[in-house]
């Protein structure tokens, strides 16, 4: 036996017609505002790497330095990154500010060799961020047995950034971003990547500012209203649709119907004085 349908009659299509008219929303008189993502034009950051591993590269044990080169400064205590660009959310709580710049640390001898290069803080979320490293050394082992052959690293998650304490500021299109010595810790691919500290370690804090402009807010399209058609072959899947002529005919006819039903009410109340 086939299962029972709900077959659309010519009246009832009519009716579904007049009542979807009543009952369809009217469109919105303004449309939800969707707002764009900001770009960072200039940021910068300072921030120390670790201060016991400068010590120790520049002590009595590994009698080494280091060179800042392509764009990096150092200014005791910290490292400088400047010319930072990216794009972020219109809260600023996701996105990402890339700089260029190294920093290589030697020691003993050259048989310590690390670059640090094009730090990138990505933010994560809000009040959380990282900062992504690219890691280039070559090993004390494989120095030591005449290797020369550096493994490179990019983009490693290297240390968590505490940005509770970061103030962002819209003004306009304007946005400014700024956080002093937010906390940082090693992640567990930056102890991987580098070797030197467990996760967790504390490295120094990293003082951030960012400026940029966010883009105007965009009106959304109004969702498309459903039409009559789509209605019915919601209730019927099989429908065909009716001829205009035939549509427009039906509900004139009901029109009139319900214009001679209450012509006669109107009468009848009169005659019976109700």
């Amino acid at each position: 036996m086939r299962p029972h349908r709900l077959r659309t009659t010519a009246p009832a299509l009519a009716a579904i017609l007049v009542g979807g008219a009543l009952l369809v929303p009217a469109s919105p008189a303004s449309a939800e505002v969707a707002t764009e993502g900001c770009t960072i034009d200039d940021a910068s950051i300072s921030w120390g790497f670790k201060e016991s591993f400068r010590s120790y590269i520049s002590g009595s044990i590994a009698k080494g330095s280091w060179q800042v080169a392509d764009g990096a400064a150092y200014e005791t205590p910290s490292f400088g990154f400047s010319a930072g660009t990216g794009t972020t959310d219109a809260d600023a709580a996701t996105g990402a500010i890339s700089f260029g710049g190294s920093i290589r640390f030697t020691g003993h001898g050259g048989l310590l060799d690390t670059t640090v290069a094009n730090p990138t803080i990505a933010l994560t979320g809000p009040g959380t961020a990282q900062i992504l490293l690219d890691l280039r050394s070559v090993s004390m082992e494989d120095a030591m047995a005449g290797g020369t052959e550096a493994a490179t690293l990019t983009q490693v998650p290297f240390g968590d950034l505490d940005l509770s304490g970061a103030t962002i500021a819209r003004d306009g299109e304007s946005l400014s971003i700024a956080v002093d010595a937010a906390p940082a810790t090693i992640t567990a691919e930056g102890f991987d990547a580098f070797g030197s500290y467990e996760a967790g370690t504390a490295l120094d804090p990293v003082t951030l500012t960012a400026s940029g402009t966010c883009a105007e807010p965009v009106a959304a399209a109004p969702t498309p209203l459903p039409t009559a058609e789509s209605l019915l072959l919601e209730i019927e899947p099989e429908y065909e649709p009716v001829s205009p002529g035939i549509v427009v005919a039906i509900v004139g006819g009901l029109v009139a119907l319900a214009g001679g039903v209450t012509a006669a009410i109107v009468v009848r109340r009169r005659r019976t004085g109700a």
